[in-house]
């Protein structure tokens, strides 16, 4: 359905100050790192750009703050507007501020961080507004289009999150609770991006590139795929810690079996199936193409020596020990059809190129949306606790150096 909007260009109102500085290559002292446990969390949830926006709005429609005790002072005030609707400045604030705390505690520590992203707190402040604001027109687009995430759709996504994370809902639900979540707060955050999944689907359809696009783009890149090899493995599963004697005894079993595979007395899919200790050992153990996938580097250059049908000696890596098998090879001079081309190098051709387009076509769509909408963004107020001044990141930059 067609979308009438005003178009209106941004209006960012800034008093005079000073130039930006050029990007310095200055050493971080500090890195943000996630743990183990949260990194899990965002992939599952799928939602990092939900987590650095505006979480909450209020029915009047106007962008709230964090409504809670911070330990640094407010402003208050209103940083933006986004067609008549105003986000506040402690929004903005307690956002930027959940990065530098913790973080980057010391003017110095801040200011050579932003400075080794090219930022400034002004440039830092108006990326973020940017986000609050593509955010409020993303929820405002749903309406428009009529986009709306059923019970049914938060039940399927709720189960999937369990089931990837290994079926346990209850261990689940424990993980997600370390990084601040709820199953309540947990499942409002997915239905925001199951509503802005539907609304690309809506704005930028899936289409699936024809046989000629798919021959096309192999053989621009055909130095990518051409040597593909597609492997088999058994993994005899060998602790880090092993003892020799454990070492010995998991050694000895790998070479039994690698005897009777060459000797003709086991076929290899069989023995997979039978001996191996890894996922693929269902499917005979196949791990598919090596060019689009990443293996260890010794797996790697084992199978990179083998021809199709060949059988390596035992490979030892961090997981165990391994014997390989290399199962197809692709090597062509020219693609003249896709006959030529193993189904599985097909289909990852054809569903990457297929997510470029969308990811083309939604963002051209959603640069019009935005451009299309009046925003403006205030002047930053000098005494907002993430400004700094940006000569400290120089002064970091000495210190570190000594």
């Amino acid at each position: 359905m067609a979308v009438n909007r005003k178009s209106a260009k941004i209006k960012r109102e800034k008093p005079e100050s000073e130039a930006a500085p050029t990007k310095r290559q200055v050493k971080e002292a500090r890195k943000e790192k996630l743990s183990k446990t949260a990194k899990i969390v965002l992939v599952v949830i799928g939602i990092l750009a939900m987590l650095l926006s505006v979480t909450a709005m209020a029915c009047s429609g106007v962008l709230n703050e964090v409504n809670k005790e911070e330990p640094y002072e407010l402003t208050g005030g209103v940083a933006a507007t986004v067609n008549g609707v105003n986000i506040k400045e402690d929004t903005v604030t307690n956002q930027i501020m959940s990065l530098r705390k913790g973080s980057y505690d010391k003017d110095a520590d801040w200011a050579a961080y932003l400075a080794s992203q090219g930022l400034t707190p002004e440039s830092y402040r108006e990326n973020v507004i940017d986000g609050i604001a593509r955010q409020y027109l993303l929820v405002e687009a749903e309406k428009e289009y009529g986009i709306t995430v059923s019970q049914e759709d938060l039940d399927k996504a709720w189960k999937d999150a369990v089931k990837n994370y290994g079926g346990d809902e209850k261990a689940f639900v424990e993980m997600i609770e370390q990084v601040g979540f709820t199953k309540d707060t947990y499942l409002e955050n997915i239905k925001s991006s199951l509503a802005q999944q539907k609304l690309k689907d809506e704005v930028a359809p899936a289409e699936k590139p024809s046989d000629e696009e798919v021959v096309t783009y192999l053989n621009e890149n055909l130095s990518t795929y051409n040597g593909a090899r597609r492997s088999s493995h058994i993994l005899f599963k060998l602790a880090e810690d092993a003892t020799d004697e454990e070492r010995a005894k998991v050694e000895a079993e790998a070479q039994k079996v690698l005897d009777q595979i060459n000797a003709g007395e086991l076929e290899f899919a069989k023995a997979a199936k039978k001996y191996s200790e890894d996922s693929s050992a269902d499917k005979g153990g196949d791990v598919g193409w090596d060019k689009l996938t990443t293996f260890v580097p010794e797996y790697q250059d084992a199978l990179s020596k083998l021809g199709v049908d060949q059988v390596s000696g035992l490979v030892k890596t961090t997981y165990g020990y391994h014997i390989i098998k290399c199962t197809e090879l692709f090597e062509v001079q020219t693609v003249t059809s896709l006959d030529e081309v193993p189904e599985g190098i097909r289909t990852y051709v054809s569903d990457m190129l297929e997510s470029q387009a969308v990811a083309t076509a939604y963002g051209e769509w959603l640069t019009d949306y935005t451009e299309k909408a009046e925003i403006k963004i205030n002047p930053m107020p000098e005494n907002v606790p993430y400004n700094v001044d940006m000569k400290k990141a120089s002064e970091k930059k000495d210190d570190s150096a000594k």
